[in-house]
């Protein structure tokens, strides 16, 4: 944020009125000189405002007195004058506490109240933003518990000015959901409110404005164009008053940074050129503009006026700052360096990025580049992954243009700092949206982090590189969802009593409940449903935080950022098993293979042409051309050379655990081909496949302890009660009555007891009163992938009247399910939004969430026959004592030996169930008992014999 306009000059203190009759002409006088100086002329502002204060001091005009420090740091904000600001506001703050005069005043709260307000515009400033938020939310709190009806005018422009702060901090701190409510909120504030404030307009363009950075942190530039375009014709209007002249500078600035980002570079120079005619001596932005031309002219690759732009923002910024350490020189050193990289001047850039990384800790003063600050000590997390990540890439650089192996290991270094860093820097999201937001922007670095690994790997065929490779990959896959699972494990063992758990499981059902009242919610009623949502999540996130603070163990276990290492999985694998973890980057796919006794790395060439196939294989697998029943093959076996084949030549493993990653998550990989010409060569016949969000996850829930005794819950809805007028369907992809759901029920219930939920039985309501007493659950229901907002995927239940019958992905957040295995015979329950870091949004996660080891999924609209048919088969062979994925693959190829027709032998008929998670053997009560039977007969028979031979004896 370049600006924001105290609360003081939009609200107005009419010194006039408030202070007492006995004024003399010349503080009068005084002051309003003070005030016509304000914005034009810093040093005479500075002169009057002085004046008035001993003026006031000597006559004892005490709210003259105070009013003055109010405008005098006003002006030292306008001017960025930080040094003044923070000496005028311990000497208010020094007059309140201790001088006995300013006791007796009956409006005392309304300066003490300020004061608050100026420490955090002043703490906002100098970019310490938990001190500012600390302030600002206090006041605000203070102010909102006033009732709305006696609000006056300057608790309105207060509040406005509070929620357009706390948005900026929240902008600043990546917590962009908040972010975006506050200004959001202050926009609303001022459109209910404007017939009772001062320059409303101003108000509400402000917000727009700071909405506009949030948006385009998100790369919605067109929504940011509008907003600051909107701003910008405002204030130019205004341009006669002075105080507009910092509003229409920052505009412009903001204006040209979006053109850059873009990469519209001779639109930023002529943005900056066209507000020149604002330019003051004085103009308390010019180290920003400075930078933003360099910026602009390194787009152009006009290198030589790039760092001459930086080297004069960096003066600037070093008087600005006295020579003191600040990330605001981290980023000026930052740019530079990138300059000198891009001229090649290698030991140069690389020194830039060092003095980068000097200014975020006190006592870091390190020039090796393979050294690196400690983030638990730095002044901004946030700014030392963004300096760390320019040093990272500028490393990797230096070795492409040197060949020189040290560049690399350097990098692998920095690789692992920034690493803890995120580590250290998560705990501070409270929101499960900005926790994803940080890990899609963190991806980019970590294939960085990879690439590096295999480089490192080829040139020293060191296996530790592929130990960090591994690493670097865990760490981009399905982090939010692993940190979800670690918090379920920090409730249950972190010493919580159950009343804060229960309290807690309430919170949780609350935000559930209004996020579902807005999705669902008419447009005119939203605004007042997001507030109750927000104020909820507030007080959420304010009872974890005294968690966090009041039970460490707790604290410690769910934010333990631990994850496996290769010799973990290793030591796990048995000796004809493979894990093979993926990670796609923009023209490669980079694979670990990890099997008992050794490991192996590979690059694989990735192109768009690779990437087209994959999505026309999907399109060929789940909407099967009945003409040309084959037309996938090809497809099949180019996709298995691309990404499998290379990592099967001497690989005796029979048992294969899939770690996909971005469009390869869309494969199920039994179905791939090692000869398009031959049905019988998918990998199906020789492999037994399964696929695990990550290695951490997958060896976590690996260990899950099976249940003693199984026990089967099956719902199957009717819906043709309710959902009427719909034509009955063989494909699960409308809400019709579905055909084989009944049968299917009926089929695999006779492998495992249990109940069957039909009909009205069938509901929600059933589902979360008795699934406790189930370990296996099976739906054989409607469900639906929503790929805009995952979160509301859904599998629907029988329709009862009472409530919804969809149960959505969220929903399961706040779910704990202590099931072995739950199977989701549905369309597309493994199918869902990609996204970076994270993987496939679908409503299978929610299982997992929910702490489901084991789940079998859909990747497409399935058949409902053929699924029916091959469900059957998966019970009986789980009830056979086969292992999960192995019960799954012989009920396929049962299935397709089963089919002479060679259309009910496509694909799309079998290949998309798939099985994630622990797939290891249901516990079966039957086998143990009759096992502990056997041996006891034996015993006694044994027993019998001797005394038999005793007694012959």
């Amino acid at each position: 944020m370049k600006y924001l306009v105290a609360v003081v000059l939009q609200i107005g203190i009419f010194l006039c009125f408030q202070c007492s009759n006995a004024q003399s002409s010349e503080l009068e006088q005084a002051f309003n000189n003070a005030y016509d100086y304000h914005y034009t002329n810093k040093d005479s502002a500075y002169y009057f405002y002085n004046k008035t204060i001993a003026l006031g001091d000597k006559q004892n005009e005490l709210e003259y007195m105070l009013s003055a420090y109010i405008y005098l740091m006003n002006a030292n904000g306008y001017y960025y004058d930080l040094k003044n600001y923070r000496k005028n506001l311990k000497k208010e703050d020094s007059l309140l506490r201790y001088d006995k005069r300013f006791k007796t005043l009956s409006n005392i709260d309304y300066y003490t109240d300020y004061l608050l307000f100026d420490k955090g515009n002043y703490h906002y400033k100098i970019k310490d933003y938990t001190t500012a938020k600390g302030y600002f939310q206090k006041l605000f709190a203070k102010l909102n518990a006033i009732p709305k009806a006696q609000r006056n005018r300057n608790d309105l422009a207060t509040l406005s000015s509070l929620y357009s702060f706390l948005g900026a901090i929240y902008k600043h701190t990546g917590k962009y959901e908040l972010a975006e409510y506050h200004f959001k909120k202050d926009i609303a504030l001022v459109s209910t409110y404007k017939d009772s404030m001062d320059d409303w307009k101003t108000s509400s363009m402000n917000s727009k404005k700071l909405l506009s950075q949030v948006y385009e942190d998100k790369k919605d530039f067109k929504a940011a164009n509008l907003l600051l375009t909107e701003a910008l014709s405002y204030y130019k209007s205004q341009i006669k008053d002075p105080s507009f002249k910092n509003r229409i500078l920052s505009t412009y600035i903001l204006l040209a940074k979006n053109y850059i980002i873009q990469g519209n570079f001779k639109s930023a120079i002529a943005t900056l050129d066209e507000s020149a005619y604002l330019y003051f001596e004085d103009n308390p932005f010019s180290r920003e503009v400075d930078l933003i031309y360099g910026d602009a002219y390194m787009g152009l690759k006009e290198y030589d006026k790039a760092e001459a732009y930086y080297h004069a923002g960096l003066l600037k910024i070093k008087a600005y700052r006295e020579n003191q350490k600040h990330q605001d020189m981290a980023m000026v050193y930052t740019r530079l360096g990138k300059v000198s990289l891009r001229q090649q001047k290698i030991p140069e850039a690389l020194t830039y990025y060092q003095m980068a990384l000097m200014q975020l800790e006190e006592d870091f003063n390190d020039p090796d580049y393979a050294s690196n600050p400690d983030p638990d000590k730095v002044l901004s997390k946030t700014i030392l992954v963004t300096v760390l990540k320019e040093k990272l890439n500028a490393l990797y650089e230096s070795y492409t243009i040197t060949n020189d192996i040290e560049y690399l290991k350097k990098a692998n270094s920095t690789s692992k700092t920034i690493i803890k860093t995120l580590d250290v820097l998560r705990p501070e999201f409270e929101s499960k949206l900005d926790k994803e937001f940080l890990n899609t922007e963190t991806y980019p670095t970590i294939q960085t982090m990879v690439r590096i690994s295999y480089e490192l790997f080829q040139q020293s065929k060191e296996n530790s590189y592929i130990e960090d490779a591994f690493y670097y990959m865990e760490k981009s896959k399905s982090i939010t969802l692993l940190e979800a699972l670690r918090n379920s494990e920090a409730t249950k063992y972190g010493n919580i009593p159950d009343d804060m758990i229960s309290e807690e499981q309430i919170y949780r059902a609350k935000i559930s409940h209004f996020d579902e009242e807005i999705f669902n919610s008419d447009p005119n009623d939203k605004a007042a449903l997001i507030d109750s949502l927000f104020l909820i999540k507030k007080e959420y996130y304010e009872y974890i935080a005294k968690i966090e603070h009041d039970y460490p163990k707790y604290h410690a276990l769910k934010y333990n950022a631990d994850v496996v290492s290769t010799q973990e999985i290793k030591n796990e694998l048995h000796p004809n098993q493979s894990v093979l973890s993926y990670l796609v980057t923009d023209n490669s796919i980079f694979l670990t293979l990890l099997t008992h006794e050794n490991d192996a790395f590979y690059k694989l060439p990735f192109n768009e042409n690779l990437k087209k196939t994959i999505t026309d294989y999907y399109r060929q697998l789940s909407m099967p051309n009945i003409e040309d029943r084959t037309s996938y093959s090809i497809n099949s076996n180019l996709i298995y050379k691309a990404i499998i084949e290379p990592a099967m030549d001497n690989n005796k493993s029979t048992d294969i655990v899939i770690l996909a990653d971005d469009v390869l998550n869309y494969i199920p990989f039994d179905v791939l081909q090692t000869d398009s010409g031959n049905e019988k060569s998918y990998l199906l016949y020789k492999y037994s496949i399964s696929y695990a969000s990550s290695a951490t996850l997958y060896l976590e829930q690996s260990k899950a302890n099976l249940k003693s005794s199984n026990k089967l819950m099956i719902f199957a809805p009717n819906f043709n009660r309710s959902v009427s007028g719909i034509k009955a369907d063989r494909e699960r992809f409308d809400k019709g009555p579905l055909i084989y759901n009944v049968q299917e029920a009926k089929n695999i219930s006779e492998y495992f007891k249990g109940t069957i939920y039909d009909g009205n039985r069938a509901s929600i309501a059933n589902f979360q009163k008795d699934l406790d007493a189930y370990n296996l659950i099976h739906f054989a229901t409607h469900a639906s992938a929503n790929d805009e907002f995952p979160d509301y995927s859904y599998l629907a239940f029988e329709d009862t009247g009472n409530t919804s019958n969809l149960l959505y992905a969220k929903d399961l957040y706040n779910y704990h399910i202590n099931a072995d295995l739950v199977t989701l015979s549905a369309c597309e329950t493994g199918f869902g939004k990609l996204q970076k870091g994270e993987g496939m949004l679908s409503l299978a996660r929610g299982f997992n969430y929910a702490g489901v080891p084991a789940i079998v999924t859909t990747l497409w609209k399935i058949n409902d026959q053929s699924t029916s048919e091959i469900m059957k088969f998966f019970y009986e062979n789980l009830s056979n004592g086969l292992n999960k994925k192995e019960a799954l693959r012989q009920a396929k190829l049962r299935y397709l030996n089963s089919n002479d027709d060679a259309l009910l032998r496509h694909p799309y008929y079998w290949s998309g169930i798939v099985i994630t998670g622990n797939t290891m053997p249901l516990n079966s009560t039957d086998y143990l008992l009759w096992a502990i039977v056997a041996l006891i007969a034996l015993l006694l028979i044994w027993l019998l014999y001797k005394k038999s031979i005793n007694r012959v004896k």
